[in-house]
């Protein structure tokens, strides 16, 4: 963890560190882009997300190279790629031959509000194709797909498929397009196929471009789960961006943290028709789905050894020998038995007891799996009733196996979760027999932790219940990453107040509020007067010192429903919310600039200070939060060129101002 926030915070301090060594060359980073269009399009598209890297990470020039597949493998396999920027089924090739690791997942469009970090497969026919009209009439029929490989245009529907029963390779006369996934839509809209695969939000942008007529398709198999986009298929994460084994840690870091804070929606990002980019999501589901069909590089069959075995089906192996020794005592049972009566059964009896004893060592082998095993293992009667626990499971809740057995498992119940989110547990547990998923617990000590639950139901020969089986494995550090990367996004590292990303999503809020209540939204730009004496004199540490006691006193003052961000330097901005009227504002702004005007004492030294304030209205003086931003700037300057140490309020160019 130290590790990753040292390095977040150089990559926040190397800019200054780079203009002392301007005059070293750049270091050349090449990013590999899978090219499912033309090689020059793909270019034009991401040179400005490599200009935009250049200009945060000074010490490197980023270089865009698109690759097909083929290239691509082999640019790896010669170790020529610092990073990559492929879709999900590729990345978990190179993951796995190459070692490359993910860093951001792509924000593909924000559609009804709603930032898309996953996709899927669609499964269109023509609307008029009366003789197809659900996933059971594709059998036999003629079917475009974009490639063998392609997740949203082969692989996720064939998983949705196989599930429903429905082997759709060996049952249907499937025809591959290669990309782009256009020529799917062309051959089924032409008759030449009867059905087609593609993946998420095709259809709708080939319609909103004018090449289709949405109504020209219809969907097989919808699924409707709250996603905007036609779907027929389970959701997968976007393209990941990723760092091959050759690229430097801090140099990495850097990337990720310019990749997380680049604006939503901005001009680089529409270049490349995305929104932005979030934090990286998981991709084992993909990595598991690519292991059952046998996909490459997973292609051949894996190399158990006999501890592979004992380590993937412990838990099987250890019912499965307890239900054996329970056969083998009755068995010994009646060959005692048998032994009193008749002593020509002697040799038989012998047999049976060495056969015994042969289980009753795997009896202790399946034992010691379920003792030593690192995750946490809960057995509960068919009454959710805990009968038994493993050495991981105390060491984790800290609760002793006598403390539990007889108990049901609302003890650890967190207090996080809703009711409806334990009810959908229990339906899944009676309607599949399983359910998987995160969950936060709590300790003996009541400390909470998360952690990823799997629970399983057994079975006796009859079909009636008898077990459950609970397998938990804490995730609790993989939670504080997650949210520690987020902070980083949104806080300045400094002060820790809002940082420019974080202020803008917030104005939006506040002004569609102020929309709503036909109220007014303030934007206040405030920039340190004699700041830049205390650097000189004291030192950057000293004036490090004061920027946080300015965010202390500025927050303050402010109101709990306002907001203060840094936004660099010795600058600063306050957004004020639900103003009814402009005099509201003036008393506020004197508030400020009379606590800034107190002296600060820091180790013996007294500083003084002051401020200058430029000021503007939505919706008085515009609409647009970048365009109030800027008209707010250009007041404050009008405040330092009139004096300093007073607010201006920006007005049609010509700025009144007050002391």
């Amino acid at each position: 963890m130290r590790k990753i926030v040292f390095a977040v915070v150089l990559s926040l301090l190397f800019p200054f560190y780079a203009i002392v060594q301007a005059k070293e060359p750049k270091q050349e980073a090449v990013i590999g882009v899978l090219a499912f269009r033309s090689k020059t399009q793909t270019l034009q598209e991401w040179e400005p997300l490599a200009s935009y890297l250049d200009s945060r990470i000074p010490t490197h020039h980023f270089i865009i190279r698109p690759l097909s597949y083929a290239e691509f493998n082999e640019a790896a396999k010669a170790d020529e790629l610092d990073f990559a920027f492929t879709n999900p089924e590729h990345y978990i090739y190179l993951s796995a031959k190459y070692n490359v690791s993910r860093m951001a997942t792509l924000i593909r469009a924000k559609v009804e509000g709603k930032a898309l970090t996953e996709f899927g497969g669609v499964i269109l026919a023509r609307s008029n194709r009366s003789d197809i009209k659900d996933i059971d009439d594709l059998r036999g029929k003629k079917i475009a797909a974009v490639d063998e490989l392609s997740l949203g245009g082969y692989l996720a529907q064939r998983v949705m498929l196989n599930e429903n029963g429905i082997d759709i390779a060996a049952e249907s006369d499937i025809r591959f397009t290669d990309m782009p996934h256009d020529k799917v839509v062309y051959l089924v809209q032409k008759g030449l196929a009867d059905a087609g695969f593609v993946r998420t939000g095709l259809l709708e942008k080939m319609a909103k471009e004018g090449k289709i007529r949405r109504s020209d398709f219809k969907i097989i198999h919808p699924v409707s789960d709250g996603f905007p986009l036609a779907l027929s298929t389970a959701l997968y994460p976007e393209w990941p961006f990723s760092s091959s084994k050759k690229a430097d840690r801090i140099l990495a870091n850097q990337v990720g943290v310019a990749l997380l804070n680049l604006p939503h929606g901005s001009q680089i990002a529409g270049a490349a028709g995305y929104c932005g980019w979030n934090i990286p999501l998981s991709y084992e589901g993909i990595r598991d789905m690519m292991q059952r069909l046998r996909i490459k590089p997973y292609d051949t069959p894996p190399k158990f050894s006999f501890k592979d075995v004992i380590r993937q089906y412990d838990l099987i192996i250890m019912i499965g020998l307890g239900m054996i020794i329970l056969f083998l005592i009755v068995i010994s049972v009646k060959m005692r038995r048998l032994s009193l009566s008749s002593q020509n059964q002697s040799n038989i009896l012998k047999e049976q007891l060495e056969i015994i004893q042969k289980n009753e060592n795997k009896l202790r082998l399946s034992s010691s799996v379920f003792h030593n095993s690192q995750d946490g293992i809960i057995i509960a009667d068919a009454q959710k009733v805990i009968i038994d626990v493993n050495e991981a499971f105390t060491a984790l809740t800290g609760y002793e196996k006598e403390e539990v057995i007889g108990k049901k498992p609302i003890i650890l119940r967190s207090g996080v979760h809703l009711p409806s989110f334990y009810l959908q547990m229990n339906e899944d547990l009676e309607t599949r027999g399983t359910w998987r998923g995160e969950i936060w617990n709590r300790k003996k000590n009541g400390e909470l932790y998360a952690q990823f639950l799997r629970i399983d139901s057994v079975y006796d020969s009859a079909g009636k219940l008898e077990n459950y089986i609970g397998i938990v494995s804490d995730v609790t550090e993989n939670k504080k990453e997650q949210e520690l990367l987020q902070h980083l996004a949104n806080y300045d590292p400094l002060t820790n107040i809002p940082n420019r990303h974080l202020f803008m999503s917030l104005a939006e809020q506040m002004v569609a509020l102020s929309k709503r209540k036909d109220t007014k939204t303030v934007i206040a730009f405030l920039d340190l007067d004699g700041f830049k004496p205390i650097n000189d004199q004291y030192g950057h540490d000293m004036g490090d010192v004061i920027l946080k006691k300015v965010a202390a006193r500025l927050g303050e003052q402010m109101r709990e429903s306002d907001t203060v961000a840094r936004m660099g330097g010795d600058e600063f901005i306050l957004l004020m919310s639900d103003v009814k009227a402009r005099t509201e504002v003036r008393p506020l702004l004197e508030r400020i600039l009379k606590a800034l005007q107190e002296p600060f004492f820091e180790k013996g030294i007294t500083i003084k200070i002051g401020a200058s304030i430029g000021v503007a209205f939505y919706p008085d003086d515009g609409e647009d939060i970048e365009t109030l931003i800027r008209y707010a700037d250009s007041a404050m300057y009008r405040s330092k060129d009139e004096g300093r140490n007073r607010i201006t309020y920006y007005d049609c160019g010509c700025e009144k101002k007050e002391k």
